[in-house]
């Protein structure tokens, strides 16, 4: 370093000068570009492998759920949740549960004993059997699909049409056993969903039949697992909705469902299936 000082102090003034602009503009600028070219290479590099990393993040998720099961077929969020609740199928889980809307007419003000009552006293008389109607629900399920039933959560609400709305939902264990799992076989995880009940939804019906018509559609959805555990093995219902919905101004009602069944399907058969 003393070196370099006192050879730049015998430099004339022009020289050194020459040198300053020199640094100033040609290489302090192409070593500043150069260390950013540098940098902008690590951040791309790092940027790629971050990419990479969470492109395969699924496949880790995947081979920890199940490393028998194919990776795609449990590469997306709700797959790997349906996946979790076969897992669970003996058990009453939170997540697996029967979301149900019912409609009811409010009701007469004037009772048939002559008493007119008010529109508030017609609100807390409905607002009082919330708990009744899914505790009724459970019974339904209890009777067709689910070895055990808990109420999660019961809410109503009047509606536009002097109706009450009840919304409920039912944590559930199915009856049914999952079936059978070979733990060294690969399978493939599939959910198959449906509108169960077709006969059940077709037609409308006075709203103190509609209890009896969600019971058939439960009964179908077991029916329809249990076909599914025939051919593939083993069935899990993951999913279940139920809507029983006024038509606007009448006491009859209008049934809705959907559900979703999960199933591992060994590679086998579905490689014999596609040949």
């Amino acid at each position: 370093m003393r070196k370099l000082i006192s050879i730049w102090s015998i430099l004339p003034k022009g020289q050194q000068l020459f040198l300053v602009l020199l640094a100033t503009f040609i290489v302090i600028p192409f070593v500043a570009l150069l260390f950013l070219q540098v940098y902008n290479a690590y951040t791309l590099t790092q940027l790629g492998s971050d990419i990479a990393l969470k492109q395969n993040e699924w496949r880790y998720r995947a081979a920890r759920l199940n490393a028998n099961v194919v990776p795609e077929s449990l590469k997306s969020p709700a797959s790997q949740f349906a996946y979790q609740l076969l897992e669970a199928h003996a058990d009453m889980v939170a997540e697996r549960r029967l979301v149900i809307t019912v409609q009811q007419p409010l009701g007469e003000r004037r009772q048939k004993s002559g008493k007119v009552v008010s529109e508030e006293e017609l609100l807390d008389i409905a607002a009082g059997r919330i708990q009744e109607i899914g505790d009724g629900e459970c019974r339904l399920l209890l009777e067709t699909l689910a070895s055990r039933c808990a109420v999660m959560s019961a809410t109503g609400r009047a509606v536009v049409g002097n109706a009450y709305e009840y919304q409920i939902q039912l944590a559930f264990a199915e009856k049914n056993p999952l079936g059978t799992v070979d733990p060294r076989a690969s399978y493939e995880f599939l959910v198959t969903k449906s509108s169960p009940g077709r006969t059940a939804t077709m037609s409308r019906v006075y709203f103190e039949k509609a209890a009896a018509r969600r019971k058939r559609i439960y009964q179908d959805v077991a029916d329809t697992c249990a076909a599914i555990r025939k051919k593939s093995g083993n069935c899990s219902v993951t999913t279940l909705s139920v809507a029983s919905r006024l038509d606007r101004g009448t006491p009859m009602a209008r049934l809705s469902a959907a559900a979703a069944y999960a199933s591992l399907v060994p590679v086998s058969d579905i490689t014999a299936s596609t040949r």
